[in-house]
């Protein structure tokens, strides 16, 4: 086989993989406790914790109890990435921020610096998203003032009209 063809079915098959696995975690979620499921997940030591948790967190935007204990869990897994992670779980799961940040915040037994580093993490992330929306807002009303201007110009004006009558053929004098 050619390399460019090995390195892209190795590829097809390491996303099939994570596209399991977060698929699993999912599911795992509900069957078991989130630290067992987490550790799960992390077994194929293919993706970080930020990528499983950027899925996850997409994922259960709708189950917020899942996804505050799968939070909770990874602090307490990854301690050292509390940051990343809350910021990453807010980024794919706006709605849930207050959560997100609640059960990082818990997870993390009274230490200070690291419940400091969670919360600038939190507003960070969130002051993204709203620099973001506000970006897209802007593209968007951009876009609309620039697909509206050629509706608002004049139409060309008339072409002028002859002086004389249109049936007739212009005059050629003979001299020429």
């Amino acid at each position: 086989m050619k390399p460019r063809l090995i390195l892209a079915s190795t590829a097809l098959a390491m996303a099939a993989l994570a596209g399991t696995a977060q698929a699993d975690l999912a599911l795992d979620l509900v069957t078991m406790p989130a630290d067992q499921a987490l550790t799960k997940a992390m077994q194929s030591g293919t993706q970080s914790i930020e990528a499983v948790i950027s899925a996850a967190a997409v994922k259960l935007q709708g189950q917020p109890e899942l996804l505050s204990s799968l939070i909770s869990a990874a602090i307490k897994a990854f301690p050292e990435q509390a940051a990343q992670i809350v910021s990453v779980a807010i980024a794919q799961a706006p709605g849930q921020s207050a959560i997100i940040t609640s059960a990082a915040l818990a997870a993390t037994e009274g230490d200070t610096a690291m419940q400091a580093a969670i919360n600038q993490a939190a507003t960070d992330a969130e002051q993204q998203l709203v620099q973001t929306e506000t970006t897209e807002t802007e593209a968007e009303t951009v876009e609309a003032e620039q697909t509206e201007a050629p509706a608002a110009q004049l139409p060309p004006p008339p072409p002028p009209a002859n002086s004389g009558s249109s049936d007739r053929p212009p005059s050629v004098s003979p001299t020429s």
